[in-house]
Formats: structure tokens, sequence, C-alpha cells
């Protein structure tokens, strides 16, 4: 195999495994971040409101992802920031992306929603 040959499929390898590292682990929930929940109606009075919150998936390393995987990926990232804030529910979460160019060019996918910390 000529030193080229050898050179070039070292650049790849390495190219493909600093890719692979960039794009995992921030979009999988923690053990924290799991127990977070999605929901639909006000909390209650009992609950305080912690701030807002945003999770974001960038179209750039992801490959050949659908908006609804890369949603589905900030909406990882966005719980793992709730629980990293003291919350366990999200309210009023919002697909802020920019979905009526995602058909024609890709874009980031992000969600935004209210943190709560309900007992």
């Amino acid at each position: 195999m000529s030193l080229k040959k050898l050179l070039f499929i070292s650049v790849a390898m390495f190219a493909t495994l600093l890719l692979g590292a960039c794009s995992g682990s921030k979009y999988q929930p923690t053990s924290a971040g799991s127990q977070v929940q999605f929901i639909d109606t006000k909390p209650a009075a009992s609950c305080q409101l912690l701030g807002k919150a945003e999770g974001r998936r960038s179209s750039f390393f992801s490959g050949l992802k659908t908006h609804s995987e890369l949603i589905r990926d900030a909406a990882s990232e966005l719980m793992n920031k709730a629980a990293a804030m003291g919350g366990n529910v999200i309210y009023n979460a919002q697909d802020t992306s920019m979905q009526y160019i995602s058909d024609i060019a890709p874009t980031d996918a992000v969600m935004v929603g209210d943190v709560y910390s309900c007992k």
C-alpha cells in the first residue's frame, strides 16, 4: 500500500471518529434528564418556575437525519439542561426551528420550554 493511500485512510478514519464523538453523548438523556417530563397543562401553583431552557441539534454533523430525528435530539438536550437547572418538568415546549426551510436545506433543530421544579 502506498504512503499516499495509507495517509488518506488514516485521515478518513480520524475524521469519522471525530465526527462521531461530536454527535453522540450530548444528545442522549442523562439519568437525571430521563426523569424530566414534558407536560402540556399549566403546572400546579406549588411548582416553582426555574426559567427557560433550549435544546439544539445542529444539522451540520448529523448526517442524513430527518427533522423529526433532529428534534428528538434537541428534546434530549433540553431535558438534560432542565435537570441541570434542578427541574423535573418542562411546560410549553415548542419546536422553534425554521421548518419551512428544512425541506429545502437542513437547519438546526431547536426546542425551547419553561422549566419547573414540582415536588
